[in-house]
């Protein structure tokens, strides 16, 4: 195919999504021997968008595309063609050296104003986005019935101006919005982390275990007070343990099981 004048093609597919019809279309393509440069799907309420940009040959690209033509018709699905130019190939796999960026929303329920904010913040600091997609589950109509989490994900590609200016609006938005808010770097240590850290008590549990503690010890209030001093700034965290945990001495251990 080498040595041949070669063509571009950037095909797009909509439709109502059913099994079978990437098969049927890719087929075609490896029948004509046409190479795959790029191939992503999205279904959207059962709704399809494929796109596929393939590399053939001037001899080849008509039969191509008339053999799509007439399986798209047969699978009642639409396709429109586009040539693309070796340039605006070259330039847009040269793209493909800048940073990437993953941004990792999570909320009680997603709302436009919030992949608004996120989309404005990343342009205006020089990204674009790559690909959005949503990590939890279908989302019914129902309130009763949904998640109480929900998360979408950004890929981002492209060098921010000001990365500590980007964090530091992100953290603005996750406060404004009432959402969490990840901004990593892309890369292979993201994709293959092995053990994540979290806070025990009021994040994975409700309960501050060492208030429940207290009040089998009978030092709930004195508790209560050395940790609103340190929350208040007048102790800090070492000290306000050390006098809590002071507090609790002669107590049974069998208390934690009880807690648990």
């Amino acid at each position: 195919m080498s040595s041949k004048p070669r063509k571009l093609i950037l095909a797009n597919i909509h439709g109502i999504d059913k099994p079978g019809v990437t098969a049927e279309l890719t087929s075609i393509l490896a029948r004509h021997n046409a190479f795959i440069l790029d191939i992503g799907q999205a279904d959207i309420h059962n709704n399809l968008s494929l796109g596929i940009l393939f590399q053939t040959d001037e001899k080849e690209s008509g039969s191509i595309l008339k053999d799509l033509l007439f399986k798209s018709y047969e699978l009642d699905v639409t396709i429109r063609f586009e040539p693309i130019t070796e340039e605006a190939y070259s330039n847009w796999v040269g793209m493909q050296g800048k940073n990437r960026y993953i941004i990792t929303i999570v909320a009680r329920k997603i709302t436009a104003e919030m992949i608004a904010g996120i989309a404005r913040a990343s342009s205006e600091q020089g990204l674009n986005i790559d690909d959005i997609k949503r990590l939890t589950g279908r989302i019914p109509l129902n309130e009763t019935d949904r998640m109480p989490k929900a998360s979408v994900e950004f890929s981002m590609r492209g060098t921010p101006i000001d990365v500590e200016q980007l964090q530091r609006r992100f953290m603005e938005m996750a406060s404004e919005l009432n959402m969490d808010i990840s901004f990593q770097r892309e890369s292979m240590f993201r994709r293959m982390r092995r053990l994540i850290c979290f806070d025990m008590d009021s994040t994975l549990i409700q309960t501050e275990v060492i208030d429940e503690l207290a009040i089998r010890a009978g030092v709930g209030d004195q508790v209560k007070a050395i940790t609103e001093r340190a929350m208040r700034g007048e102790i800090d965290f070492t000290d306000s343990f050390r006098q809590r945990v002071a507090l609790l001495k002669g107590l049974d251990v069998s208390v934690m099981q009880e807690i648990a």
